[in-house]
């Protein structure tokens, strides 16, 4: 009686294992959870688009997004039984500074997170849950950045305005790092916790059995 073994060489056979003289199969290893350590070291930054990648970054900044709109409008709800929310103080209604504030000013860093996660650092359920929370902070800081470079401009704008050098350069330090610093910190913060809940929604629905046949039975 002959044993199985490689060609051309002595071993066993890919996938099987010998037990009291012979050859047995070895049953296949069960699929890892998302998020389990494989036994290699996974990227942080991973070039390159996929759909998956998009619906990460899409969920992450879209929490973020609605977050702030639900925070502001509670509070310009709450100044309204003050003030008019139409009527000008100091040249803008509270409406205009409510979307300026929600929307506009924070536009280029949810923009450039988004790219930055759906294009370099996604947040993908097969990666470890601390490699996704780095990848926000890298995030983060592209659009604080993005915030950074716009204040370039406006800064610029508003320091050629001013009546000495010295409030010009003031203006443009406040364009450039304070006012970048100060909406970018928080919103990173905010971004840590919706892209968790991104990674374990899209883990559940990757892991979640499919029925071709039907809806599942109740």
């Amino acid at each position: 009686m002959t044993d199985e073994r490689r060609p051309g060489g002595h071993g066993p056979v890919p996938d099987r294992d010998r037990q009291d003289g012979g050859w047995t199969a070895v049953p296949p290893r069960a699929p890892q959870p998302a998020g389990t350590y494989t036994g290699y070291r996974t990227p942080v930054v991973v070039p390159g688009a996929s759909s998956l990648a998009t619906t990460g970054a899409a969920l992450t900044v879209v929490s973020v997004v609605v977050v702030e709109f639900v925070a502001g409008l509670v509070g310009l709800i709450g100044t309204s039984t003050i003030v008019g929310p139409f009527r000008n103080h100091g040249g803008t209604s509270l409406v205009e500074a409510f979307v300026q504030n929600v929307f506009v000013a924070r536009f280029p860093f949810h923009l450039a997170a988004f790219l930055v996660l759906a294009f370099l650092v996604p947040v993908v359920p097969r990666a470890p849950l601390p490699v996704v929370l780095l990848r926000t902070v890298l995030a983060g800081a592209g659009g604080t950045l993005a915030l950074a470079l716009v204040g370039v401009a406006t800064g610029a704008y508003e320091a050629v305005r001013q009546g000495t050098l010295g409030q010009g350069i003031g203006r443009l330090l406040v364009d450039v790092v304070t006012t970048p610093v100060q909406i970018g910190l928080p919103l990173t913060l905010m971004l840590l916790g919706s892209s968790t809940v991104a990674w374990l929604w899209l883990g559940r629905a990757r892991s979640r059995p499919s029925h071709p046949s039907g809806p599942p039975e109740g």
